[in-house]
């Protein structure tokens, strides 16, 4: 945001310096602010546009822990964080568990968009109670504790203002 001041002053002083007299007004300061307006709400809508993706891939990523099925065109997850999500389902299912959400505090630690706007960063948080389930529907052990950190990367859809989930990397 800082960037975008400095460049849109030097803009403004330029535009005036060049203009050859000395009479003559701009409005460049207006206009500047006009941009760092439409600028800033951009960057906000981008941002809220990556936390609605980071939370319906979330729900996403929960609902197949239960049924061990990815939808065919999951709206919130692409690339090889689609392709990490279908490989884990297909081993569960291989081996018959299937694993019950029992709690969870999941949140949003940090957005970051990178300054072309097509991509983002995000670190999330989610510590979790979950249990396994076999074939027969009957637990296999105890619940188990997780606290699972992981930075995710984003992918912005052409021009509009949607993001998906590209790539997860979990936090040690």
């Amino acid at each position: 945001m800082l960037r975008l001041s400095v460049v849109g002053a030097a803009v403004a002083l330029a535009g005036s310096a060049c203009s050859g007299s000395s009479s003559h007004k701009t409005n460049s300061p207006t206009t500047t602010a006009h941009t760092q307006s439409n600028t800033s709400n951009t960057e906000a809508t981008l941002t809220a546009a990556a936390r609605a993706a980071i939370q319906e891939d979330h729900r996403t990523s929960v609902r197949v822990l239960w049924t061990n099925s990815v939808p065919a065109h999951p709206r919130a997850t692409a690339g090889p964080a689609l392709a990490v999500l279908r490989r884990s389902v297909a081993a569960r299912a291989r081996r018959g568990i299937r694993v019950r959400l029992l709690s969870e505090r999941f949140r949003v630690i940090s957005i970051h968009l990178d300054p072309s706007y097509e991509r983002a960063t995000a670190v999330v948080y989610d510590p979790q109670r979950v249990r396994p389930y076999g074939r027969n529907g009957r637990p296999l052990g105890h619940a188990v504790a997780l606290n699972e950190r992981a930075r995710l990367e984003l992918r912005r859809l052409g021009s509009g203002m949607r993001f998906v989930v590209w790539k997860v990397t979990p936090i040690k």
